[in-house]
């Protein structure tokens, strides 16, 4: 139990970084093989693509979740408590409509790609598709969660991944 808590907790950083992991061997494996047939797989490039996919919009999840996406507040900082609490309502809302719409959006591609296969592997284009459909519902949720927060006046505060148990 105390496993998949763990897991549930960290799963954006831990598909990211499968998927970057299998990203690096694809490559390898594919430099390897021009090096010693002087021949590429082909299949190791739409699979070195899907790693890059998931890891780059997981990745993106990860600094989301943990508020550490790069901010220029200097200005919203100087200004009274109350505007600042305004500032970050409309700005949490803003983010969650935009996400979802996102979702929307994301969801449209990847089911119109269900029946464009890849060159190489033949799988439905939407493998390549679903992790921004994951994603922007990752962080659909998470925009809320923030957006709750900052109408309840609690603080948000930025959490590095070191800082992280």
């Amino acid at each position: 139990m105390k496993k998949a808590r763990w897991l549930l907790a960290h799963l954006e950083e831990t598909i990211a970084c499968a998927m970057f992991a299998l990203m690096v061997v694809m490559v390898s494996l594919n430099v390897i093989a021009r090096f010693i047939f002087s021949k590429s797989f082909s299949f190791t490039e739409e699979i070195a693509y899907l790693g890059f996919a998931y890891s780059v919009f997981f990745g993106v999840c990860v600094v989301f979740k943990n508020n550490a996406m790069i901010a220029v507040d200097f200005i919203v900082d100087k200004m009274p408590q109350q505007v600042q609490r305004c500032i970050n309502v409309l700005n949490y809302l803003l983010l969650t409509v935009f996400n979802m719409v996102m979702v929307y959006y994301s969801v449209i591609l990847a089911s119109q790609a269900w029946i464009r296969p890849t060159a190489s592997l033949r799988i439905p284009y939407t493998f390549m598709d679903l992790p921004a459909v994951c994603c922007f519902g990752l962080m659909t949720f998470h925009s809320l969660r923030f957006l709750i927060k900052s109408i309840r006046g609690e603080d948000i505060k930025s959490v590095a991944i070191e800082e992280r148990a």
